[in-house]
């Protein structure tokens, strides 16, 4: 697998603290299926959605990631987002309370 490239943001204005280049995220169920409905990265759509991943390559600024989740369980669906890297690092919870939530990177 590849090398881990993101980590906690320290605060509000980042998300997520990322290493330049290619990143791949996967979202888990936990209560019911979730999927990446839509998502763009710096204001480009992410091709090849729904899906359980997403891929992208990180730049060397802040900049959004936007994503639409959608859950099988639409009432109390959750699920954790996850990088698909040698750690598989859990990255931050995710809930049919805020299927669209906008992640900050740092890059």
């Amino acid at each position: 697998m590849a090398e881990c490239k993101l980590s906690d943001g320290g605060g509000a204005d980042c998300t997520f603290r990322a290493k330049l280049g290619a990143v791949r995220l996967s979202v888990e169920g936990t209560t019911g299926t979730v999927l990446f409905e839509r998502a763009t990265y710096n204001g480009e759509d992410i091709p090849n959605l729904p899906a359980s991943t997403i891929s992208f390559n990180v730049i060397a600024e802040k900049a959004d990631l936007a994503v639409v989740y959608s859950f099988s369980d639409t009432v109390s669906g959750a699920g954790v987002l996850k990088e698909e890297c040698d750690g598989h690092t859990a990255l931050i919870g995710v809930s049919v309370r805020n299927r669209n939530p906008v992640y900050h990177i740092c890059g």
